[in-house]
């Protein structure tokens, strides 16, 4: 294949001062609306998330206060108090059983279960009939909860905050609402709420991208929410140590660009507060790759071109890969993508006018691909794709779906690594946008890219699937995708991030 030269930058007369202007003007206006390419990401970024916790926690503090008025409605609800009476002193009784269950749930449906319990910690009737019904709380397995703990002070009403309440085989919290009959203690009752109520607030992530999560932790740093990147239940399972839980207990509230507990940076604003003497803690996380990539997005031809002006100008470290042993060596041919099969190392050469990309998950599968002009990340217009027909194809969009499909879970994706290489910028942009439309961020893009060299040949080394480029050029030499910097990277230096 033939080497080809590119022009990076050329120079366009203005013709008329006026039109300048007027360009000049309404760039300038678009960029105001947009942002800036180099405004203060932290700052917005920080604003925005700390906007959503005080609309989040509020949300949580009008959820609870609602529903504990309607807990302290049930002392003056004749109907629930004739009930409790009459229960205490029949052993089956049909009929009633089944009036107290639609009384219940027409006005109290918000709560889980409803407990009746005498002054000896009886719990003579409930709606859900569970391993508690008929057990006493203080003298049963389940004299160690915090509920029954917390009815050892018979004149006051309470709240107890979420535990695992093994009656339900899952979290509960509940209000304790004492009852007197001639200034006489006759029991409580105890509404049960379920876990699920809350984490519905939670949930909802509006404003908050593919990354962001709002979570919630108690004062022992477990979570009371499901986080959305782990399968299995993080309820009162999952404890987070990170250092935006520690700042919360000692300064209350902050913001931090943090390790979250998934080991990923990520935007975290926290602020603990209090609920009815619970002490809990709102976070608000999103991962600063996310934050970084969307920004790009909205600048990409701006940062395009200050991308391959920096790859330009870097200095090129030389690295020599360990040479392969015995028959494990299979070649990618233009237009064809293979996987490293059995630790095979993959080999595709000659790459000029083409371009190479590497897809690998470090220790778990390796792809290499050799893709030629006529590819997607070349074209740019319907009518060369119709004149292409059948030479037209787009093998990156087919080698990521293939990814997504049969080699990662969802939350794997950051993991996944993307190595571009050419020695133009000719399918840059595109094979980027392309990569980015699958929710994946720049961190995980690479672009080894040598503009004073002739040609190229990439080998992708197993197990950690490493990725070195030999260069053609006046000089010939290795280079390690190992030690390039991310686009993420790339991006942060660009806009002085860290300045």
């Amino acid at each position: 294949m033939s080497k080809k030269t590119f022009t990076f930058f050329k120079k366009k007369p203005f013709i008329l001062i006026a039109s300048f202007c007027l360009i000049g003007s309404t760039l300038f206006i678009l960029q105001v609306l947009k942002g800036s390419p180099t405004q203060d990401l932290k700052k917005s970024t920080f604003e925005h998330i700390t906007k959503i916790r005080g609309e989040k926690k509020q949300e949580v503090i009008d959820y609870f206060e609602d529903i504990k008025k309607q807990a302290q409605n049930i002392r003056s609800d004749q109907q629930m108090l004739d009930f409790f009476r009459l229960l205490k002193t029949t052993q089956s009784n049909p009929s009633l059983e089944f009036a107290i269950d639609k009384h219940y749930i027409s006005s109290y449906g918000n709560f889980y279960d409803i407990l009746f319990i005498n002054p000896k910690g009886d719990i003579f009737h409930s709606i859900k009939k569970e391993d508690d019904y008929k057990k006493n709380i203080f003298n049963s397995e389940i004299s160690n909860v915090k509920l029954a703990k917390s009815l050892k002070n018979p004149s006051d009403d309470g709240f107890v905050e979420y535990e695992y309440y093994p009656p339900s085989n899952e979290a509960a919290a509940f209000f304790t609402i004492a009852l007197e009959e001639n200034e006489k203690h006759i029991g409580w009752f105890v509404l049960q709420c379920e876990i699920n109520n809350l984490n519905a607030i939670l949930k909802n992530r509006k404003g908050l991208g593919r990354t962001g999560e709002v979570y919630l932790v108690n004062k022992d740093k477990l979570m009371l929410s499901e986080s959305r990147f782990i399968g299995d239940s993080t309820i009162l399972q999952l404890q987070v140590d990170t250092v935006a839980v520690k700042d919360a207990l000692l300064f209350k509230k902050g913001e931090k660009i943090i390790n979250d507990y998934r080991g990923v940076n990520v935007f975290s604003s926290f602020e603990m507060f209090d609920l009815f003497g619970s002490h809990w803690i709102i976070l608000v996380e999103i991962d600063e790759d996310e934050v970084l990539t969307e920004h790009f997005k909205k600048h990409q031809k701006y940062f395009v071109k200050e991308f391959i002006a920096y790859l330009s100008a870097k200095e090129r470290e030389v690295s020599y890969p360990e040479k392969p042993t015995g028959l494990r060596i299979k070649k990618v041919e233009m237009n064809e993508f293979t996987k490293s099969d059995n630790g095979s190392y993959l080999v595709t050469d000659g790459v000029s006018t083409c371009t190479a990309i590497a897809i690998s998950y470090p220790g778990k599968f390796g792809y290499l691909a050799h893709i030629s002009p006529t590819d997607e990340i070349y074209i740019d217009n319907i009518f060369t794709k119709y004149v292409l027909q059948e030479n037209y194809h787009n093998f990156l969009k087919e080698l990521i779906g293939r990814i997504k499909h049969f080699e990662v879970y969802p939350y794997e994706l950051n993991k996944v690594e993307f190595v571009i290489v050419a020695t133009h910028t000719n399918s840059f942009a595109k094979a980027i946008e392309s990569i980015l439309s699958h929710d994946i961020g720049l961190a995980s893009i690479k672009f080894m890219y040598n503009p004073y060299s002739q040609s190229s040949n990439v080998l992708l080394t197993p197990p950690q699937y490493e990725v070195y480029v030999m260069w053609d050029g006046e000089k010939q030499f290795f280079e390690s995708g190992r030690k390039t910097e991310n686009l993420g990277t790339i991006l942060k230096k660009i806009i002085q991030y860290d300045a």
